[in-house]
C-alpha cells in the first residue's frame, strides 16, 4: 500500500468508501476491506451507516490506531452547536473516541464558514478530530476555507477520467494538501468506456484497475472506491504491480473534455471548474 504523508499522519492512497452500504452488508464489507489490507475507511453521517462501519472495524480485530477513519458532517448541521452534537453521535456510532479526518460534506452558504470551521478547529484541539477537510468545495470556496483554517488537508470531490479537476489540483499544489477522489469508477461506467477496456486488455488489468491507477499516479491524489464483493475489493487494491505508459495516461486525460459530472444535487455550489 502506498501512502500520502502529512505532518505526523500517513494516509493510505486507496480508501474504502461506504456510500449506499447499509445493515449487515456494510458491516461485512468493512470487515472484508480491512482483512484484505485496506486501512482507510470513509463514511458520513448522511450515509446512515456509521454504526455498521464502527461494528465492522470492531469485528475485524484490526487495531484502531492502524486505521485511517473519515466521516463527514452533513450540510444542515454546520452551525457550531449542531456540529458538536452530531459529531458526538457519530463518535458513539463509530465506537471510537476520535476520527482521523472530519469533513464538511457539502458547503452551506447560509452558515458562515468561520463558524463551521471554528467548531472543527475546536474539536481538533480536543483531539477528537486529528485532521480537518472539506468535500464538494469549489476552488473559490476552498480558498476562503483555507484562509480561515490553514490546516485543511483535503477536498474530497468527484474525480474520474470523465471530469477535469486540473484547476483544483493546481490550487492545492504546494499547500501540503491532497485531493480525495470519490466515484473514481464512474459508478460502474468504467466498464462501458472503450479506452479503459482496451487499456485493461493491454495491461492484463480490469478497467477499474486502470482508472484507479491513473488517479493515484497523479501527484497529491488519494482515491476512495466502493464494492461489496470480496473479489472486486481485492482486485481494486492490486494496482501497484504495473505502470501506465505516459501515452496511455494522456489518452485518459483527453476523455474529460465533456466534463461529465455525475454528482450535482440541487444544493451543490455553482461549480467554477
Amino acid at each position: 500500500m502506498e501512502y500520502w504523508s502529512y505532518s505526523q499522519f500517513k494516509i493510505p492512497k486507496i480508501g474504502f468508501g461506504t456510500y449506499r452500504l447499509n445493515g449487515p452488508l456494510a458491516v461485512d464489507s468493512v470487515k472484508k476491506a480491512l482483512k484484505l489490507g485496506l486501512r482507510h475507511i470513509d463514511t458520513a453521517q448522511i450515509y446512515d451507516n456509521e454504526a455498521e462501519v464502527g461494528q465492522g472495524i470492531k469485528e475485524s480485530k484490526i487495531p484502531r490506531e492502524d486505521i485511517f477513519l473519515t466521516t463527514k458532517i452533513w450540510f444542515d448541521r454546520l452551525n457550531s452547536e449542531k456540529i458538536k452534537q452530531s459529531f458526538q453521535v457519530s463518535l458513539n456510532k463509530l465506537k471510537t473516541d476520535y476520527v482521523d479526518l472530519l469533513l464538511i460534506h457539502w458547503p452551506n452558504l447560509d452558515i458562515p464558514l468561520e463558524e463551521s470551521l471554528g467548531a472543527f478547529m475546536s474539536l481538533q484541539k480536543e483531539n477528537t478530530v486529528r485532521s480537518i477537510g472539506v468535500s464538494n468545495f469549489t476552488c473559490s470556496l476552498l480558498k476562503r476555507a483555507r484562509q480561515i483554517c490553514p490546516q485543511i488537508i483535503t477536498n474530497q470531490v468527484e474525480y474520474h477520467p470523465l471530469i477535469n479537476q486540473q484547476k483544483m489540483l493546481n490550487l492545492i499544489e504546494g499547500k501540503n494538501m491532497f485531493l480525495t477522489a470519490y466515484s473514481p469508477l464512474i459508478r460502474g461506467k468504467v466498464f462501458q468506456i472503450q479506452q479503459l477496456v482496451t487499456l485493461g486488455k493491454k495491461y492484463n488489468k480490469s478497467p477499474s484497475q486502470i482508472a484507479l491507477k491513473w488517479l493515484i499516479d497523479q501527484k497529491n491524489v488519494v482515491v476512495i472506491f466502493k464494492s461489496a464483493h470480496k473479489e472486486y475489493i481485492e482486485q481494486n487494491c492490486n494496482i501497484f504491480d504495473f505502470e501506465l505508459e505516459d501515452k496511455d495516461k494522456a489518452l485518459l486525460f483527453r476523455l474529460n473534455k465533456n466534463k461529465q459530472r455525475l454528482i450535482n444535487p440541487p444544493f451543490a455550489p455553482a461549480w467554477d471548474d
